[in-house]
């Protein structure tokens, strides 16, 4: 119901005349003005937004570590380190909906075994997160769990757990979670354009406080918006121009709209201006063999049309006067479509295009239902859409969706017999926490490892031990677990009334 309530919320927040009511689905204004944003600048916002997440991160960080490293025994875990870069904490199993009849013991296995006989250090650790439930009713019980894990959709293929029932493999359904972190300036600071209630993903409180309540959960499990209003497309192909002369040959097209009527959304296009009459002038280069880049090019139309347009070519992206050059041509077809429609096909050309293969592991339509939501929450179809995002460049949309982490759920059913138990297992690589080489931080080559006992689950946990194995090649430099490998304890029984354990090795 949450979700409900959100997507109206932020729908009213549009112009009825641009954006119907969006519709829901199951998955498996502020306007620039007079501003302009040349070739050469628009190219590197594209390069660093589809190549390059550890430079937009670093220029524009979203929610992340203020980059201040060290001990602290009241902000973050009794003595943990804030790590500049978070990989997130280990959630525990948690069931659908709550049920008193069922318990959990939990067992977390932390293995530190070498990748491989050819490696050189341990990096990230094997990790075997095992729960036995038991059904205390006289009943059998068929219920639904859900393993929580933190990662993006970026690195999904090697984040996503591997989920076994009695040593059975199964095949969950995922549900991402929305961005709930916050935008941060290029020096830190709040975006004045962005959301006053900054929340940061860079230590397990920040965790704590985007999964308490349960409305993160609820709202991930919940139906994806989908846009059922008709738009108009102008797409772009047959392009011609002299290459050979002219590399970077570029082709600009100039209209003018009413900006309280229309709406405009781009995608493969590098170059823009808006004047203050509502004149709009969009520019791409010319596509050739060289660049990586989409040869799909579409200017999406939301409310009126634009009408007349002229177009030209130019040397290179500087869409000037005196730089103009002949000879430069393109076919452009108007069609009228559904929205969601147009972003399954702009989705699918970015994901080909950018090169994720069969590393990008989530069904197509669950990643546009993420884009589409990315979209609502802060895009152009937001009520408040961030600075960012108004030149309505679907490519920036679209990679910072793929890129910025968020809370993932896998979802299946188990059945407990009468008075019985079984066992559920998750076994994943978990990368580590770390601080950056060459920042002189006092933890640089230092591992951070965090789990929560509690955070975000409905069971209730009779006992909670956790082990480590394969120790040969590390040292343990800070930890809450008990752990004395000198002293041959590498199990321990912990408090489940605790609410964050960390390991900190080397």
């Amino acid at each position: 119901m949450e979700r409900e309530k959100k997507l109206f919320d932020a729908i009213t927040g549009i112009r009825d005349d641009l954006v119907e009511q969006a519709q829901n689905i199951k998955a498996k204004a502020k306007r620039p003005k007079g501003q302009t944003w040349g070739a050469i600048a628009a190219c590197a916002v594209l390069v660093v937004g589809i190549g390059g997440i550890m430079l937009w991160q670093n220029l524009l960080p979203f929610g992340g570590s203020s980059g201040e490293t060290g001990s602290s025994g009241n902000g973050h875990g009794e003595g943990s380190t804030v790590f500049m870069s978070y990989a997130g904490p280990v959630f525990p199993l948690t069931l659908s909906q709550q049920d008193s009849q069922i318990t959990a013991d939990r067992h977390i296995t932390y293995d530190f075994s070498l990748a491989n006989e050819d490696s050189l250090r341990v990096w990230g650790a094997g990790v075997q997160d095992s729960y036995v439930l038991s059904n205390h009713s006289e009943q059998e019980r068929t219920v639904s769990v859900l393993y929580p894990f933190a990662g993006s959709f970026n690195e999904l293929a090697e984040q996503m757990p591997m989920m076994t029932v009695d040593g059975e493999a199964v095949s969950p359904a995922l549900y991402p979670g929305g961005y709930s972190g916050g935008f941060k300036g290029v020096h830190g600071e709040d975006d004045p354009d962005g959301s006053s209630n900054i929340l940061q993903l860079d230590s397990w409180e920040g965790y704590k406080t985007l999964l308490e309540g349960g409305s993160y959960q609820d709202n991930a499990l919940s139906p994806y918006p989908k846009f059922g209003q008709t738009v108009t497309v102008y797409g772009f192909s047959d392009f011609k121009a002299p290459l050979g002369q002219y590399q970077a040959a570029t082709q600009a097209i100039t209209f003018t709209i009413n900006p309280e009527k229309t709406m405009i959304l781009l995608y493969g296009f590098n170059g823009g201006e808006y004047g203050e009459d509502g004149q709009r002038r969009f520019s791409y280069f010319v596509p050739n063999e060289t660049r990586r880049e989409s040869n799909e090019k579409y200017i999406i139309v939301m409310g009126d049309d634009i009408g007349e347009y002229t177009l030209q070519g130019y040397k290179n992206g500087a869409t000037e006067q005196g730089n103009e050059l002949d000879g430069v041509f393109a076919t452009i077809i108007r069609t009228e479509r559904i929205l969601s429609h147009v972003l399954n096909d702009v989705v699918d050309n970015f994901l080909s295009v950018y090169g994720d293969g069969e590393g990008f592991s989530v069904p197509n339509e669950v990643f546009l239902g993420a884009v589409s939501e990315f979209m609502l929450e802060y895009g152009l179809l937001s009520g408040a859409v961030r600075d960012r995002y108004e030149l309505g460049m679907l490519e920036d949309i679209i990679s910072e969706t793929k890129n910025l982490d968020r809370v993932f759920y896998l979802e299946f059913p188990v059945t407990i017999p009468a008075g019985g138990q079984i066992t559920v297992t998750a076994n994943l690589h978990k990368k580590p926490s770390f601080d950056f080489a060459c920042t002189g931080s006092k933890n640089v080559g230092v591992q951070g490892y965090d789990m929560v006992t509690r955070l975000g689950s409905s069971l209730h946990f009779e006992t909670l031990t956790a082990e480590i194995t394969n120790m040969e090649d590390i040292e343990i430099i800070r930890q809450n677990f008990g752990f004395d490998p000198s002293a041959g304890i590498t199990r321990v029984t912990l408090d489940p009334f605790i609410e964050h354990y960390y390991l900190e090795i080397k």
